[in-house]
C-alpha cells in the first residue's frame, strides 16, 4: 500500500512563485513582440514618408529651376516683344490715320466691313450706335464683332469709351442697348487690362449708377419699375468685375444685387472679383428650391464652389421631379398616344440636360450617367420606330398603298376607315390577324386587306 509523502508549504510557495514568474515572462515576451512590430513599422513609415519628402524636394527644385528659366526666356523675350507690338500699333496706326485723313466710308454694305472700319478708327459713339441701330442684324453683329474689335488700337479703352459715351448721352435706354454692351464686354474676359483704363471703367460704373441708381433701388425692392430682372444691374456688375472696380463700392450694395442676378452664370465668373462667395450659397438655395437644380449646379460651377454643395441630390432631385411631371401628363391624357409622346420627350430632354451637366462640370465621379446614356438611346430608338410606324399606318397622313396609288378605275379597292362600332370579337387593331369573330366556335385567322379585318359593317375586298 502506497504511502502518500505530504509536500512541504515551502515547496508549494516556490512553485506557485515560479509559475507567476513564468506568466510574467511570457508576458513581458509578448510585449517586447509587439513593441518591435511596433517600432519596426514606424520606422518603415518614416523611411517612406522621408523618401516622399526627398522626392517633393527634387520635384520642387526641378519646377523651380524650370520656372526660373522660363521666366528668363520671358525677360530675354520682352524686347523683341515689345519692338514686334510697337511696329503692329505703329502699323495700325498708320492705317486708321490714313482712313481718318481720307474722310471716305467703305462703300460696301457688309456688316464685317462697317464694323472692322469703326472700330480701326477707334470711333465708341458710331460703335454702340450702329450697333443698336441695326438690331436686326443683331446675329451677324455677334459672329463679326469679336473679329472687327480685335483690329482696334484698344480694345479695352473702346468698349470703356462705348459705355461712358452712352451713359453720358440723352439716349433712352432699351433692352437692346444692354444687350449690346454686354457683348461688349464679353470680349474683354479673362483678358489683360492697363491700369488707366480701368480707373476710367470705374468712373463709368460710378456714372452708370448715379444714372440708373433709382431703378436699381427699385429693382432691389422688387416693386413697380424695378422688377427682378432688369438689365442695369446685371450690366453694372459686369463692369465691376470685368474691370474689378469693387473696391469703389459697398460689399452690402454689391450683395444686394448679386441676389438679383446671381443666377446668371456670366455673374457667377465674378463672384470672387466681386468679393461675394458667402452669398453663393443663398443663390443656389433658392434655384434649388425653385426646381432649377441644373441651373444652380452651373452657377456653383461658374463660382468654383461645386465643393460647397451636393450636386448628386440635386440631380437626383430634378430626375425625381421630372419623373412626376411625365407621370402627370400621362395621367392627364389618360395615356392617350399624344400623352405618351409628351411624357417621352419631356423624361428625354431631362435625361439630355443632366448629361450636359454633369459632362461641363466634370461630376462624372460624383454621379454616374450610363444608366441615363443608355435610356436616352432607348427612347431615340423607339421614337424612330414610332416614326416607321406611323409612316406605315394605312389611315395615317403618310399611308401609301402597296400596290402603288391607284391607276383608273379597276385599280383595286379604297381604303376605309374602321366602324365606329366594335366587330363581334372587339375592337380591331392595325396588325391584329388572329383572333376570333362572333359568337361561335370555330378559330383561325379572318381574310383581312392591308391589314385589317373587314368584319361586320365594313365593305369586303374585291
Amino acid at each position: 500500500m502506497a504511502t502518500e509523502v505530504p509536500i512541504p508549504e515551502s515547496i508549494e510557495t516556490l512553485i506557485a512563485n515560479l509559475e507567476t514568474h513564468r506568466n510574467l515572462i511570457t508576458n513581458l515576451s509578448t510585449i517586447t513582440k509587439t513593441l518591435t512590430e511596433h517600432f519596426n513599422s514606424v520606422e518603415k513609415t518614416l523611411s517612406a514618408r522621408a523618401k516622399s519628402l526627398d522626392l517633393s524636394l527634387e520635384t520642387l527644385e526641378t519646377e523651380t529651376q524650370q520656372t526660373l528659366q522660363s521666366l528668363d526666356e520671358r525677360e530675354t523675350s520682352i524686347p523683341t516683344s515689345e519692338a514686334a507690338a510697337t511696329v503692329d500699333i505703329q502699323s495700325r496706326r498708320d492705317a486708321v490715320v490714313a482712313e481718318i485723313e481720307s474722310q471716305t466710308a467703305p462703300t460696301c454694305t457688309d456688316i464685317r466691313t462697317d464694323l472692322s472700319w469703326i472700330c480701326r478708327r477707334m470711333d465708341a459713339s458710331t460703335l454702340w450706335r450702329y450697333c443698336s441701330e441695326n438690331k436686326r442684324e443683331m446675329t451677324a453683329i455677334r459672329q463679326e464683332i469679336t473679329g472687327a474689335v480685335e483690329e482696334a488700337v484698344d480694345p479695352a479703352r473702346l468698349v470703356v469709351d462705348s459705355l461712358e459715351d452712352f451713359v453720358s448721352s440723352e439716349v433712352e435706354r432699351e433692352t437692346d442697348q444692354c444687350w449690346i454692351f454686354t457683348m461688349f464686354l464679353r470680349l474683354l474676359y479673362e483678358k489683360e487690362v492697363a491700369v488707366s483704363v480701368r480707373e476710367r471703367a470705374a468712373e463709368v460704373a460710378l456714372k452708370w449708377r448715379t444714372r440708373f441708381g433709382e431703378r436699381m433701388e427699385r429693382e432691389i425692392e422688387g416693386d413697380g419699375e424695378g422688377e427682378p430682372g432688369r438689365p442695369e444691374g446685371q450690366l453694372f456688375l459686369t463692369i465691376v468685375g470685368v474691370f474689378q472696380a469693387q473696391e469703389r463700392f459697398e460689399k452690402e450694395y454689391l450683395e444686394k444685387i448679386f441676389l438679383i442676378h446671381g443666377k446668371k452664370r456670366e455673374i457667377a465668373k465674378f463672384v470672387h472679383v466681386l468679393d461675394v462667395a458667402d452669398k453663393v450659397g443663398e443663390v443656389v438655395a433658392k434655384m434649388a428650391n425653385a426646381g432649377k437644380e441644373i441651373e444652380a449646379i452651373y452657377i456653383a460651377h461658374e463660382a468654383g464652389m461645386l465643393g460647397q454643395i451636393s450636386p448628386a441630390d440635386l440631380l437626383k432631385s430634378y430626375l425625381q421631379k421630372a419623373k412626376e411631371k411625365a407621370n402627370a401628363f400621362l395621367k392627364a391624357g389618360k395615356g392617350s398616344p399624344a400623352s405618351v409622346e409628351s411624357a417621352n420627350n419631356l423624361e428625354n430632354n431631362c435625361f439630355k440636360a443632366v448629361i450636359k451637366c454633369v459632362e461641363t462640370c466634370k461630376l462624372e465621379s460624383k454621379f454616374n450617367i450610363m444608366n441615363i446614356k443608355r435610356k436616352v438611346a432607348i427612347n431615340e430608338r423607339e421614337r424612330e420606330e414610332r416614326k416607321k410606324f406611323a409612316a406605315l399606318n394605312p389611315y395615317g397622313k403618310g399611308f401609301v398603298q402597296p400596290n402603288g396609288p391607284p391607276k383608273g378605275k379597276r385599280a383595286g379597292p379604297a381604303v376605309y376607315p374602321p366602324p365606329s362600332y366594335p366587330n363581334g370579337s372587339g375592337a380591331r387593331r392595325f396588325g391584329d390577324y388572329g383572333s376570333y369573330r362572333g359568337s361561335g366556335s370555330s378559330y383561325g385567322p379572318q381574310s383581312s386587306y392591308y391589314g385589317y379585318d373587314y368584319g361586320r359593317g365594313s365593305y369586303p375586298p374585291y
